[in-house]
């Protein structure tokens, strides 16, 4: 028997898929076998703490060892896990033995859902633990497979094939449909938390739109939207609104791919190389630039290039604009994260700055100016 473990966070249709999996003719089923370990092991409370512990294996290596591996009659073994119930001490063929993927789903979603059964917290979200999930497999060379349940809304059938190729097993087109109501296979906390998908028959988007988030949660989102973003990022397929259907393009110069970039006062990993919405640069085009050349590790006429990006920040009446030797030390230091000595070219933006609200008025710029720094190198 062949063991499938799928990894998410909570409200990220994970019950929906284990129903979709239970359809298989070739498959049982376990939903959440180390819950009962990991409310002991941590000490949280549920409603349905006490019912629990007693009726199922709180002992961590037993669940792993005699209920998950434990031999059974069926080719495949589909295991539903919350990633924060990974806690610490469990044997290492969790992880090292069986097939595993990761599902995902923007904490957009899931706050709006979550908020109506517990109250969120960062760890109940298991956002960081699903990317050490991830890390933790690459690192012994198993990259799991990541898909998002915006993708399994939008195309389940496609969704469902490219996953199933990617644990190479074949798809079967029961998968796409259950019947409603309760099933043999939920735990005992279904009452508190499976209500929308025992009414579900299938993978649908319930409405066009989504419902305004509550606010309450904004600190909590902002958390927890960068780890999303970065498990996002191994998605294979993305039909999310306005994304390009363009395939990756080639880099002019294959180095360039993993690059730091100065970005207002930090550096920052090209991914992460970005402006707000409301910078000046955004809102109007407002910034000045200067490219410059390094050669044999220095930058040709580094002076004559910066009192030309003073001269312009001045015609345009920038105020608040770094000193010279800040945005020297900022260049200096960029170039040396990146260990580009010679043959490089630097691109040096200053922009007027982020505003406090959308508008072209120079007044709305309280925040000073922001420096972008970005080092290419020419080496191929």
């Amino acid at each position: 028997m062949e063991v499938i473990h799928a990894w998410s966070s909570p409200r990220s249709l994970s019950t929906s898929l284990m129903y979709s999996f239970s359809q298989r003719n070739d498959i049982e089923v376990l939903d959440e076998p180390l819950y009962a370990h990991f409310l002991r092991v941590s000490g949280f409370d549920r409603p349905y703490r006490d019912q629990l512990l007693s009726n199922m294996e709180s002992d961590g290596n037993k669940v792993v060892n005699d209920i998950i591996y434990h031999p059974g009659n069926t080719k495949y073994r589909f295991v539903k896990h919350i990633s924060k119930q990974r806690v610490l001490g469990l044997p290492e063929d969790l992880m090292k033995k069986g097939k595993h993927f990761i599902l995902i789903r923007n904490p957009l979603d899931i706050l709006s859902s979550f908020d109506k059964v517990v109250p969120p917290s960062f760890f109940e979200l298991g956002l960081l633990e699903l990317v050490q999930i991830y890390n933790e497999l690459s690192e012994i060379g198993n990259p799991p497979p990541v898909i998002d349940a915006e993708e399994l809304l939008k195309d389940p059938e496609a969704t469902l094939r490219g996953l199933c190729d990617d644990l190479e097993i074949p798809f079967q087109p029961e998968m796409l449909s259950w019947e409603a109501g309760p099933k043999p296979v939920d735990g005992l906390w279904a009452p508190w938390w499976y209500s929308n998908a025992q009414k579900s028959t299938g993978f649908e988007e319930q409405n066009k739109y989504p419902e305004p988030f509550p606010f309450s949660l904004y600190e909590l989102l902002e958390q927890s939207l960068p780890l999303y973003n970065m498990l996002r990022r191994h998605v294979k397929k993305k039909t999310s609104l306005l994304s390009s259907h363009l395939p990756p393009p080639d880099l002019p110069v294959p180095a360039n791919e993993k690059l730091l970039a100065w970005v207002g006062d930090e550096i920052v990993t090209r991914e992460s190389a970005k402006v707000s919405v409301f910078d000046s640069v955004v809102q109007g085009g407002d910034s000045v630039w200067e490219g410059l050349r390094v050669y044999k590790r220095k930058i040709f006429k580094l002076e004559e290039h910066l009192d030309r990006l003073f001269d312009s920040a001045k015609a345009l009446a920038f105020e608040n604009v770094p000193t010279r030797d800040e945005i020297k030390e900022a260049i200096f230091k960029t170039l040396i994260r990146n260990g580009m000595f010679d043959n490089a070219h630097i691109r040096l933006s200053l922009t007027r700055g982020k505003k406090v609200t959308s508008g072209m008025s120079p007044s709305l710029n309280l925040y000073g100016c922001t420096l972008i720094g970005k080092n290419l190198s020419f080496r191929k």
